[in-house]
């Protein structure tokens, strides 16, 4: 006599060393965005407008110091972590236009 056996395996309890889902989406979306809307690279300032405002840098915007203004983007400094943005991230941009 030949029998199989079809069980169905209950999941795994949650491991409770982790966060919930709940933690980890809200971890997530604590971070604010930075969006990078456009780019001026002349030969005196660099400017650049993030989150809608005007930066140069040294400047801050939403909790992050403006590190560097380039053709390639926009480096923060964001918590002690380095972050570039770039046009190329934002919809509708596809070249970077120099002041010169």
């Amino acid at each position: 006599m030949l029998c199989s056996w079809h069980g169905i395996a209950e999941p795994l309890p949650a491991d409770p060393t982790r966060p919930s889902v709940a933690a980890q989406l809200s971890a997530v979306s604590d971070k604010p965005a930075y969006n990078l809307s456009w780019l001026r690279i002349g030969s005196i300032t660099k400017m650049a407008v993030v989150n809608g405002k005007r930066v140069q840098v040294g400047d801050e915007v939403d909790g992050a110091k403006v590190l560097s203004i380039a053709h390639k983007g926009v480096t923060l400094d964001v918590g002690s972590q380095e972050q570039l943005i770039s046009l190329a991230e934002t919809k509708g941009f596809s070249k970077v236009k120099s002041g010169k």
